[in-house]
């Protein structure tokens, strides 16, 4: 199962999770800027590493996941890429690489499994890869903020439903927002996903929404084309 962007293609076929609409609008949106180390968490396919890769070709990309096959899939998508020079694929929990980590990272990106306490998805790695059990929000950001620079920025993409424990637990770990984006699936419906970048810097974060499509059933809307142009084809 082969999914094709401009400057890369994806199997996505044995993955934990495959190429969504979520990974597509976080890998698009984070910015990467003087991010010499980068950190893609929950990689799967990795999608996102091969984003961060095709944005800043200068760095060294770190991507993790838990589930076999998702590590191998990745590799392999790195391996038959253009930066399989940067992209460097490990099977290791975050708590793990947290405690062995001897670098730190100038950029972390995740889209965290979110569902907390809610019915198990019918195949574990999905399961896993979908349901906070795995990775909370308040081990989330502990482990984080261990590996990450100082003056380093880490950007998420979750439910606009449960948001706060996840922004309780970033405070409480001394990360702040900078940018926080609601994304809408269109006008007129509530917010489903939050854009979130976090810094070690307390400040009044940017704020704005986003609207992926321009009514129910209809085209995608010029903001979202923008967003991802680099990257569709």
């Amino acid at each position: 199962m082969i999914f094709r962007f401009k400057k890369f293609a994806i199997n996505h076929g044995n993955s934990s999770m495959r190429v969504g609409t979520d990974a597509v609008i976080l890998g698009a949106w984070a910015k990467t800027e003087e991010s010499e180390t980068i950190l893609d968490i929950g990689t799967g396919c990795g999608i996102i590493a091969l984003m961060m890769a095709q944005k800043s070709q200068n760095s060294q990309i770190t991507a993790i996941d838990i589930h076999t096959e998702s590590i191998v899939e990745a590799r392999s998508n790195f391996e038959n890429s253009d930066w399989s020079n940067q992209l460097f694929a490990n099977q290791i929990s975050l708590s793990e690489l947290a405690k062995h980590l001897e670098i730190k990272f100038s950029l972390v990106i995740c889209n965290p499994p979110f569902f907390i306490d809610s019915t198990p998805a019918p195949v574990k790695s999905r399961h896993n890869a979908r349901h906070a059990n795995t990775l909370l929000p308040e081990d989330f950001f502990k482990d984080a903020s261990q590996i990450l620079t100082e003056k380093g920025k880490i950007f998420i993409i979750i439910p606009a439903l449960g948001s706060e424990r996840w922004l309780n637990a970033a405070t409480n770990f001394k990360l702040f927002p900078a940018r926080i984006t609601s994304v809408h699936a269109y006008s007129g419906k509530v917010k489903e996903r939050l854009l979130l970048e976090f810094t070690f810097q307390n400040s009044n974060p940017v704020a704005n929404e986003f609207y992926i499509r321009e009514g129910k059933n209809l085209g995608y809307t010029e903001s979202y084309k923008e967003l991802t142009k680099d990257f569709y084809l």
